[in-house]
């Protein structure tokens, strides 16, 4: 039973159905180029709503137009939703969204912020805009590129903005504001050590600027008008990275937890009616967006139950969310029955799922589908232009555009290959009424994600498998046919189906290089799909390819302490186009810095040496001779991400070509992690032998991806048959 999860509550005057709210989560390209909300960022929330979530709180709004050059574009245009000003043309929108929210019996929060400062896109600083920040700050992006500190006279602009927005969601129907404080944004550089070092003014007392949005914000909406405020208690910065980095690139500066309490009791006493709390900032952002690698919960007891025992000890009675992983119910309510929290807030696990809350109340857990921690869709998607979606549900995002309609004509439909794009196929042909056959070569669904599944630190993958294996054998309660261990050819199809989805994965590539007799070898695909285990006398290792599947496998069998494994990547970076808090955190656990459980676990294994930039040229006995580039730069710099393709950056510095030193690696064993090729001849046979009138190529078998791309395929050829 999750009874507490469904126990009304309130957030100061705000009486909410239930303890579970919606976390902000950006709602980038979702409103028109003057920041009015479309119809695709309506029907977004309503859908959320509707799934039984009591509180649903919106993406970031920045309310520093024309203070802070980082949130405007081309044209003073913005990708963000605006609700600040005197628009009514923007406010239409936010009428229509609090609407549709409150016809679930849903309350609304608009998330207010003060901007980007040094976390902003520097692409304003290449246009002859100057940035700001705090203090003299770099920005986070582009290093070189300074932001000036903002004037006691703007700061106060922005504090007045903080207001008439606030009023402007009041106004529109919403139930209140969550103050965007967290993660190292403009509010959060306003507020702590590591970047607001002013000496003189009135900004120079941390708090003051917070205190002044808060009594401002009450001034203009009365005391009645909640606040919820997102803090990290700490950045957590010496924790992540040690003394010696901390002191070297961060000056020694984060706010420490202590005075992280404290500053949350000079809020309460202003006026803020809840609070809640996490850790990290933008140079560990592993923490505020915790990827697949952490275990469920991995910081609610040391944050939010950390606040809710001193507001207990202060005497406060103000409510404590408790966020970071908490998509599992069970998860979810204990942290609620064990005091550490009033509430619970959940991300992309309703982004994964909207109807998370209702399948708990009615007890149909095994039917949710669980996030999977990749963040292509719901982070990835946005920073490279798009607006949030999600790699297991093709609808989130799409929810003004994407329906499912019953079938004009029933047709017998075969999909081949029950990986996430063929199940989701088939989901879906089943939905629409026609009769669908799904075949499978191996003994289970999952497809490639099984292999990708079987690392210890995956465990959000193996969530989603077991219930999609669940969902798909309910689904032949509805007429699905599901064939296992069988691999379909052209005579089981040809003149039996009238439509054919082919999903058929892809083949490991292992490249040819001189001595490959004299070395043990496996691909990793194999290696995954094995036993997992190295021969016994193996203390060396060294995997070729370092994309995430390689520098996974890399942190899993470095993970025990014993064996030294080292990684050869060609391209200048590990882990290139893997998101930013996936990739950071694998570098911060491959530098022997932290574990997917936290820092100072038993599982921190032995440093990984990682080689880009480099290519293995030749194996011998006990040997991988590679050639690495003299000016290959370390690859453990978890602090600082990647920049786009499409983002200039003129302070980029070109590795040169051929300036390469040979470097011979000791080794044992060596792992192919080299990607593979589409495994797509079956399709090409069956369209020369015309196999069947509609016949379609989804996911690796057509290019060798992502679940994201797969899934979304599969979804859409679906909905079209």
């Amino acid at each position: 039973m999750h009874d507490k999860l469904f126990e009304r509550g309130n957030i100061g005057k705000c009486r909410i159905k239930n303890r579970i709210i919606m976390a902000p989560m950006g709602n980038i390209n979702m409103a028109d180029p003057i920041g009015r909300p479309l119809p695709k960022m309506i029907d977004y929330f309503a859908e959320r709503a509707k799934g039984g979530a009591g509180l649903i709180i919106t993406g970031l709004i920045p309310v520093s137009y024309g203070i802070d050059p980082t949130v405007s574009e081309d044209n003073d245009t913005t990708y963000f939703p605006r609700i600040d000003g005197s628009s009514r043309t923007r406010l239409s929108g936010w009428r229509d969204i609090a609407s549709a929210v409150h016809s679930y019996d849903a309350k609304l929060f608009v998330q207010l912020t003060a901007g980007m400062g040094r976390v902003g896109s520097p692409e304003c600083a290449l246009k002859g805009k100057i940035p700001k920040s705090a203090s003299l700050n770099r920005n986070f992006y582009v290093p070189q590129i300074p932001h000036m500190p903002f004037t006691d006279g703007q700061i106060k602009k922005i504090v007045r903005s903080f207001g008439q927005s606030a009023v402007n969601a009041k106004v529109s129907g919403a139930d209140g504001v969550q103050l965007h404080g967290h993660e190292g944004y403009l509010m959060d550089q306003l507020t702590s050590s590591p970047w607001n070092r002013r000496i003189l003014g009135r900004y120079s007392d941390k708090l003051q600027f917070a205190v002044d949005v808060v009594k401002e914000i009450k001034k203009r909406c009365g005391e009645s008008f909640p606040i919820i405020y997102r803090l990290d208690l700490t950045q957590a910065l010496e924790e992540s990275y040690g003394a010696e980095v901390f002191k070297k690139r961060f000056r020694g500066m984060e706010r420490t937890a202590e005075e992280g309490l404290f500053m949350c009791r000079v809020l309460a006493e202003a006026g803020v009616d809840a609070f809640d709390v996490d850790k990290g900032c933008y140079d560990n952002w592993f923490y505020p967006h915790p990827p697949a690698y952490f275990k469920d919960a991995p910081y609610a007891e040391e944050t939010a139950g950390r606040l809710k025992e001193y507001f207990n000890e202060q005497q406060i009675g103000v409510p404590v969310i408790a966020v970071g992983k908490l998509g599992d119910p069970a998860v979810a309510e204990r942290i609620l029955n064990e005091g550490r929290a009033d509430f619970v807030m959940l991300g992309r696990p309703l982004l994964a799922d909207p109807y998370w809350p209702e399948k708990v109340k009615s007890g149909r857990i095994r039917e949710i589908t669980h996030c999977i921690g990749d963040q292509e869709g719901c982070i990835q998607s946005f920073i490279l232009g798009g607006h949030p979606c999600c790699s297991v549900n093709p609808y989130t995002g799409f929810e003004d555009s994407k329906k499912i309609t019953e079938a004009k004509a029933i047709k017998s439909i075969a999909v081949i290959g029950a990986g996430p794009g063929g199940c989701e196929a088939a989901k879906t042909l089943v939905k629409r009424g026609h009769k669908v056959t799904l075949y499978e070569k191996g003994d289970r669904i999952g497809g490639q994600l099984i292999a990708g599944s079987r690392p210890g630190i995956k465990q959000d993958v193996r969530r989603y498998l077991d219930n999609l294996q669940y969902q798909m054998l309910q689904l032949e309660e509805n007429g699905l046919r599901i064939v296992l261990n069988k691999e379909a050819d052209v005579q089981d199809i040809k003149g039996k189906y009238d439509a054919v989805i082919l999903s058929s994965g892809l083949k490991p590539f292992v490249p040819k290089i001189e001595g490959m007799e004299k070395m043990r070898f496996s691909d990793a695909r194999s290696f995954l799909n094995g036993t997992m285990e190295l021969p016994s006398d193996v203390k060396r290792l060294v995997i070729i390819g370092g994309g995430v599947v390689g520098c996974e496998l890399a942190y899993t069998l470095a993970a025990d302490g014993e064996i030294d494994v080292s990684i050869v990547e060609m391209l200048p970076e590990l882990m290139e186009g893997v998101v930013h808090s996936n990739r950071s955190m694998l570098l911060w656990m491959l530098m022997g810095r932290g574990s997917a459980t936290g820092r100072g676990c038993d599982s921190i294994g032995k440093p990984v040496k990682a080689y880009t930039a480099s290519r293995a040229v030749r194996l011998d006995e006990g040997k991988v001779y590679i050639e690495a580039n003299r000016g290959r730069w370390d690859p453990y710099t978890p602090w600082r991400t990647l920049v786009p393709e499409n983002i200039h950056n003129p302070f980029d510095k070109k590795l040169k070509a051929g300036d390469v030193e040979l470097i011979s690696l000791d080794a044992d064993y060596v792992i192919f992690s080299t990607g593979g090729v589409s495994d797509n001849s079956l399709y090409h046979l069956m369209c020369r032998e015309n196999a069947a009138s509609e016949i379609y190529l989804i996911g690796d078998a057509r290019q060798p991806g992502r679940v994201w791309e797969a899934v979304t395929a599969a979804n859409d050829v679906a909905r079209s048959i």
